[in-house]
């Protein structure tokens, strides 16, 4: 598998996209073990900017999540600060997607949530709604999930609700907290907290809950009811009994997002993305051998006018080694001549996953630079390395001709081309091109 990884990467983007198409077809008579021998198939959503009631974390909850799905062998859609008519043609997308591949389909949500007689509703990011008899126009059917992987006749589903949100949503509209759900046969729902509760937004990048599931979805061996116990659990601990997680199931067999060790291998480590503790007073952690190694979390500086930090230098081969090795994906090879500190070259995709990586490893708000955010670095003589060179590195916004604001803001989605810098030029790319390193930006 190491060989092919190499092969996919040596090639251009879009050759690459063929290619990779072709050997995935492959890939079961090439090893059963090497990844899940079922489709698997996600839906994420985080929705935060709500104008009268908005919550910090579930974008990042959502990006986090979507990242680790996809180290766990999910294809997932992923939507951020969705309105109405964007959820529900997510919904869409799902279900069809659901239908070809069958396997198993996830869906998880973070963000507002309410109930209205018994009826549970995700609520949109840009709705109006003052009257609670509003909220079935202006929500979206919980309910409506549920049919659309009934619909689609897969073996296996499995949603998530980290909603209900301790911001309570717009004038306490609807009843505290979601009401259960009775899923159809081979259904798994989980909630962050009891029904008819209400669950906690966090103080870091992430909600208790989905904290506390990225870590359990890591450990090997665990079948998905073990993971969810293991949630309850540390959920249960750092709200001091506040806030209890709740599930609802009807499986018919067992799930494990990894599945357990075979006997004859080397025992992993309960956390297979975690990394050494941080040494004291900033000294890099010893490697093998006695020599240090280089520090997890890149170099800053910061733009205190703007209020964010970004990093001297692009992101480094052995730094994305060291993410590649925990995330067990495949390091790119590389060029002649490169050393250890030469920029890595990878695709957007993998980026965006290393810094959600880095974020959850560090615990701060690690992402790509937007657009402007990289050109106020370069003009504004913050020391930023090279900043008028000629290298071509990602930024998280979608590329357009003209300035229309979405220079400022990360995309929500993939784009059909990101914005690129290099020093003070743009230019924008297929987010498939392997050729371009990044630098990261880091939030207060």
């Amino acid at each position: 598998m190491n060989f092919l990884a190499r092969v996919i990467r040596f090639l251009s983007g879009r050759s690459r996209l063929w290619l990779s198409i072709v050997l995935l077809g492959l890939i079961p008579w090439l090893g059963a073990s090497a990844a899940p021998t079922e489709p698997r198939t996600a839906l994420v959503i985080g929705n935060g900017a709500y104008g009268d009631a908005p919550l910090r974390n579930p974008v990042n909850d959502a990006r986090d999540m979507a990242a680790k799905l996809r180290e766990l062998g999910f294809q997932v859609i992923e939507r951020f600060d969705a309105d109405r008519q964007t959820l529900r043609q997510a919904l869409r997308e799902f279900e069809q997607q659901l239908r070809q591949k069958r396997g198993i389909g996830l869906f998880y949500y973070a963000g507002h949530g309410v109930q209205l007689k018994g009826q549970n509703y995700l609520i949109p990011v840009g709705v109006d709604i003052r009257q609670e008899f509003e909220i079935p126009d202006e929500g979206v059917d919980a309910d409506a999930v549920l049919r659309a992987m009934e619909s689609a006749g897969n073996g296996l589903n499995i949603v998530i609700l980290d909603a209900c949100r301790n911001n309570p949503f717009a004038r306490s509209l609807g009843n505290r907290g979601l009401a259960r759900m009775d899923g159809p046969a081979g259904t798994f729902i989980a909630y962050a907290t009891a029904p008819g509760a209400i669950s906690k937004d966090g103080t870091g990048r992430n909600s208790p809950y989905t904290q506390n599931l990225l870590a359990a979805m890591s450990i090997p061996g665990l079948s998905l009811e073990q993971v969810f116990k293991q949630v309850l659990v540390g959920v249960e601990r750092e709200t001091s009994g506040s806030q209890i997680p709740w599930v609802a199931s009807s499986l018919r067999g067992e799930f494990y997002f990894l599945p357990p060790t075979p006997a004859n291998a080397p025992a992993p480590s309960s956390s297979p993305a975690a990394l050494p503790a941080p040494p004291p007073a900033g000294e890099p952690p010893p490697a093998a051998g006695g020599e240090p190694t280089a520090p997890l979390e890149p170099d800053l500086v910061t733009a205190r006018d703007a209020g964010f930090s970004i990093s001297r230098r692009e992101i480094s081969l052995e730094a994305y080694r060291r993410f590649a090795e925990a995330s067990g994906r495949a390091a790119p090879e590389p060029e002649p001549g490169a050393g250890p500190n030469s920029p890595v070259r990878v695709t957007w995709r993998e980026a965006m996953d290393y810094a959600a990586w880095l974020a959850r490893q560090s615990g701060h708000g690690y992402r790509l630079p937007t657009e402007a955010e990289w050109e106020y670095a370069a003009r504004a003589g913050l020391g930023v390395h090279d900043p008028s060179g000629q290298n071509r590195e990602w930024t998280c916004s979608e590329y357009r001709a003209a300035y229309e604001g979405q220079e400022r803001r990360c995309a929500s989605r993939p784009p059909e081309a990101v914005a690129i810098r290099g020093g003070n030029w743009r230019a924008g790319a297929d987010p498939l091109s392997d050729d371009l390193g990044f630098r990261l930006a880091r939030e207060p």
